[in-house]
């Protein structure tokens, strides 16, 4: 009797021990994954399972199998939206906020698009930052421009610059030339940064973008230091210069991107001019489909009508797509290519075939 009483409270002993054990492991794995306050930045989205993963893919769940079980129990209507969380909150504080707490809501973005321009970068920094400027007697597109202003003065700053040039591998010297335009043209990151403080400054959004851009190149850096023009190694600047130019004239299928930038190629390798309209309206700071004799009358290092090679610079954001189309271009004899409405490219070997495909499909 004795023996089976013993057996009994062992058995029940053990089965507390578990049960105990389950319970801490289960509100355990409910805590923040941190007692320190650290902002992340979340976009969430899909079903609950799904909101889960992302949650744990940056880092705000302790334990995921607790989390899985702890959604299953307890139902929340989540709201897709950019929230900022932080690595100080429980799962069930940040499940609740996720059914669409304002106060956690981020809604200042910044967007850089493929094949954006300086000018068009600080207009976005612009619009999102909390810029101190004298907005005495300015209308609304008037303070704007004002901001916008002290975004470019920032990014022509060469003592700021310098700094960059120091603490970035892809970063020289060279764009602090006198003859280039803007220095960080073609360096900026294309992607949505979201601002998650009132206090975030034009540096800050600065070196954002140049990290996303340090991410970017840092993947192909290998590649880029092995492409060769004219069996020549070429400049990270050099690389992006021509990158640039194709991200402009090519805005259709990535077959076409990889044989515009074999054309470039081409005439490159043949020491023909590159003769891009895009660089003339870079050189002019326009943006036309129209291009005439006046506009290929700029005397500009960045104007491939007048002078040999590159551009002396990168003229616009450059995506990975079209990183990749130049790293890997279509070697092809066509020297010429003429883009219709609708984006379909045609190209020609010589220059009386291409007048003819212009004659016949001009648009413009």
């Amino acid at each position: 009797m004795k023996r089976k009483q013993k057996i009994i409270i062992g058995t029940s002993i053990a089965v507390l021990i578990v049960v105990f054990g389950l319970l801490f492991f289960y509100f355990d794995g409910q805590k923040a994954v941190s007692a320190k306050s650290e902002e992340i930045v979340v976009e969430i989205s899909g079903s609950t399972s799904t909101v889960i993963n992302q949650l744990d893919q940056a880092g705000l769940i302790k334990n995921k199998t607790v989390a899985d079980i702890y959604a299953k129990l307890h139902k929340h209507d989540l709201i897709a939206n950019v929230y900022v969380l932080n690595k100080n909150m429980d799962l069930k504080t940040i499940l609740k906020i996720l059914e669409g707490d304002k106060n956690y809501i981020s809604t200042a973005k910044i967007t850089i698009l493929d094949g954006n321009t300086i000018p068009e970068c600080a207009s976005q920094v612009a619009k999102a930052l909390d810029i101190e400027v004298d907005t005495t007697n300015l209308n609304d597109e008037q303070i704007l421009a004002a901001k916008t202003q002290k975004v470019l003065e920032k990014w022509a700053d060469k003592e700021y610059l310098q700094t960059l040039v120091d603490k970035y591998w892809f970063l020289d010297q060279c764009i602090l030339g006198n003859e280039i335009m803007f220095p960080l043209e073609g360096y900026l990151g294309p992607e949505t940064y979201v601002i998650t403080s009132k206090k975030t400054t034009i540096e800050d959004v600065t070196e954002m973008m140049l990290d996303q851009m340090d991410k970017n190149l840092s993947a192909i850096k290998d590649k880029i230091a092995e492409f060769k023009i004219n069996g020549n190694s070429v400049t990270v600047h050099q690389f992006l210069s021509l990158a640039s130019v194709v991200q402009c004239e090519a805005s259709g299928k990535k077959e076409d991107q990889a044989k515009i930038a074999g054309v470039f190629m081409h005439r490159l390798e043949i020491n023909m001019r590159l003769g891009s309209d895009v660089t003339v309206n870079y050189a002019n700071q326009i943006k036309t489909v129209a291009v005439t004799y006046n506009h290929l009358e700029v005397d500009s290092k960045y104007n491939t009508y007048k002078y040999d090679g590159l551009p002396i610079g990168p003229i616009s954001t450059v995506s990975n797509e079209i990183l990749d189309s130049c790293l890997n271009y279509q070697k092809t004899d066509d020297l010429f290519f003429f883009a219709l409405k609708d984006g379909t490219v045609i190209f020609s070997k010589t220059y009386d075939e291409h007048q003819q495909v212009v004659k016949e499909n001009k648009w413009y």
